[in-house]
């Protein structure tokens, strides 16, 4: 499997993108670089390539295997980023991504505003140790532009009705409703992998899609970053779905001002479609507790934040003591000045 690290135009050592920055900057002689000026400072000598099943970690040596869909890492020993780059070619190249804006200390000031004050989660839930886990993951999506022909045809009814004496009448007007015309979508997404939960991921929603740029490399670098397992004919029925739906949505609005409304007939012809397999960023934090796993996601560009929290036990059992406890003396006292 061929592999990328990408390297410090000045020292060599491994170089991250920073989202506070906007730059890549290294850590170890301090050096910042914009995309352009990264790219522009010999390519082909700023990453180093290899070709193996499982890659070699080319700071420390250390042997490490990723996920079959895992197309940027780390090294675990040295921590060191590398880009599995021959899973990024072909099919598998993403056309669009957003950059993280999101860095990981802004990440965990997120998670601790919406956890830490809750009263009955586990102590060691917002612990320094459970913060740091905390990972910046680029996650696959299925974008698509679609420009399609409406044409809905219908019947409006006002309907007026009173009354002159013992006498009751009702006036019906009928209206031919035609509306024809063309809606071009941008960005219909949907999410192309099946390894985390679809209403986590809609909880951080939504990106800034204006701020899209074509893919770009050394983005991944410091990051992880996954391969589609959702291909795009499977989500196809899904992005249909959505289009119909905003259809639904746009001919409701301008179809008004009548008491009732027939549809005769409701169409709609996609003319064009391009899709886009795109990266979008998000940091994820798990946490295990009691055997089950709670997943918890800050979108890494606008740091809208979204998770389920675990209930200690431990804590509900005191606070319900507590709460027993004071009832009862207050049932008590009540009692003694009633008697």
């Amino acid at each position: 499997m061929a592999t990328t690290t990408y390297k410090c135009p000045s020292c060599g050592a491994g170089i991250h993108y920073k989202p506070a920055l906007k730059k890549f900057k290294c850590d170890y002689c301090l050096s910042e670089y914009t995309e352009d000026e990264f790219e522009k400072q010999n390519p082909d000598e700023g990453k180093e390539h290899s070709n193996f099943q499982s890659y070699t970690c080319h700071s420390c040596g250390a042997n490490v295997v990723t996920d079959e869909t895992t197309t940027a890492t780390f090294c675990y020993y040295c921590h060191n980023p590398v880009i599995l780059s021959g899973r990024l070619e072909g099919d598998f190249r993403p056309k669009k991504m957003i950059p993280f804006s999101i860095d990981k200390k802004k990440a965990q000031e997120s998670f601790l505003k919406w956890a830490g004050n809750k009263k009955f989660v586990p102590k060691d839930f917002t612990s320094s140790s459970q913060l740091e886990k905390i990972t910046g993951v680029y996650l696959p999506y299925w974008w698509v532009d679609t420009k399609a022909q409406i044409n809905y045809v219908g019947e409006g009814r006002n309907i007026r009705v009173w009354r002159v004496g013992d006498r009751e009448y009702t006036e019906t007007k009928k209206y031919q409703i035609i509306r024809k015309g063309e809606i071009d979508l941008k960005n219909v997404g949907e999410i192309a992998f099946t390894k985390i939960n679809q209403s986590l991921i809609n909880g951080i929603l939504p990106f800034r899609e204006n701020e899209a740029v074509d893919f770009s490399m050394p983005y991944l670098s410091g990051f992880f970053a996954e391969q589609y397992n959702i291909t795009k004919e499977e989500v196809e029925p899904m992005i249909e779905d959505q289009i119909n739906r905003y259809y639904d949505y746009l001919v409701n609005g301008l179809v008004n001002g009548y008491d009732r409304i027939n549809t005769i007939n409701k169409g709609i012809d996609i003319k064009e479609e391009e899709w886009n397999y795109t990266l979008l960023p998000a940091w994820i934090l798990t946490y295990n507790y009691n055997g089950k796993t709670y997943v918890f996601a800050v979108n890494g560009q606008t740091g809208k934040s979204y998770g389920e929290l675990p209930l200690s036990n431990q804590r509900l059992a005191k606070a319900f003591s507590a709460i027993f406890g004071v009832t009862f003396l207050a049932l008590m006292v009540g009692g003694f000045f009633i008697w």
